[in-house]
């Protein structure tokens, strides 16, 4: 689930980017809920490449420590 989450997240943000795009006259209180949405999603986005990026530095070292070996 949580590798759908990623993808989830970075799909719904492209969702906000359309409404966005879409609007020729923006509602400044749904613009808002968007942004805040948005902030939201990218935060956790973040956080979650960050723990991708931490595993990845995990295997990596292990793949040098077998190799060494």
């Amino acid at each position: 689930m949580e590798k759908n989450k990623l993808k989830d997240s970075l799909k719904r943000l492209e969702e906000i980017i359309e409404w966005f795009d879409e609007q020729e006259e923006i509602d400044v209180e749904a613009a808002l809920e968007y942004v805040k949405e948005g902030v939201v999603l990218i935060k956790a986005s973040r956080e979650r490449l960050k723990g991708l990026e931490n595993k990845f530095e995990e295997v990596k070292k292990e793949l040098k420590e077998q190799v060494e070996d």
